[in-house]
């Protein structure tokens, strides 16, 4: 059972902080082609990262179920979780994850500041595309009432 218990921990812990480094690879393309402007490319980014949030909800279901298998409804991070894990791991065992979650945690958190970096410069641009469309709908308007007055474009 303990080595059962210490493998599924280690696969989640390994498979969570996997996903979060692919997410912040994605998140750092996704930057790269707002800046270029390549809406096919950004759209392709934005399916994939959903792809991995996706992955990420069976990681969580995951870490539910190992709680569950605990007796426990608090989640990985209350104090019940953790004397549990040190009751089947030992204090070592239960160190190790806890400084594993850690370096997810920290990983998680810079993501998520470049997210919104990138949620930012994406509304940059999408204020340009706003201004670029206005622009064009007045010279639309402008257009049509030049052809409303009688004018003629031959």
């Amino acid at each position: 059972m303990q080595d059962d218990f210490s493998e599924n921990l280690s696969s989640l812990v390994s498979t969570e902080l996997a996903l979060y480094n692919e997410l912040a690879f994605l998140v750092q393309k996704e930057g790269e082609l707002v800046k270029s402007g390549d809406m096919e490319g950004l759209l392709a980014i934005l399916a994939e990262k959903q792809d991995v949030i996706s992955r990420q909800e069976l990681v969580q279901e995951g870490w539910n179920n190992i709680c569950s298998g605990l007796g426990i409804s608090e989640g990985r991070d209350g104090p019940v979780f953790w004397e549990k894990v040190a009751s089947l791991l030992g204090t070592d065992g239960a160190d190790v994850l806890k400084e594993s979650l850690a370096v997810i945690r920290d990983t998680a958190g810079a993501v998520l500041e470049d997210e919104l970096k990138v949620q930012a410069l994406l509304e940059d641009h999408v204020e340009e595309l706003r201004k670029e469309m206005l622009r064009i709908n007045k010279g639309k308007k402008a257009v049509r009432g030049y052809t409303r007055s009688g004018g003629s474009f031959r």
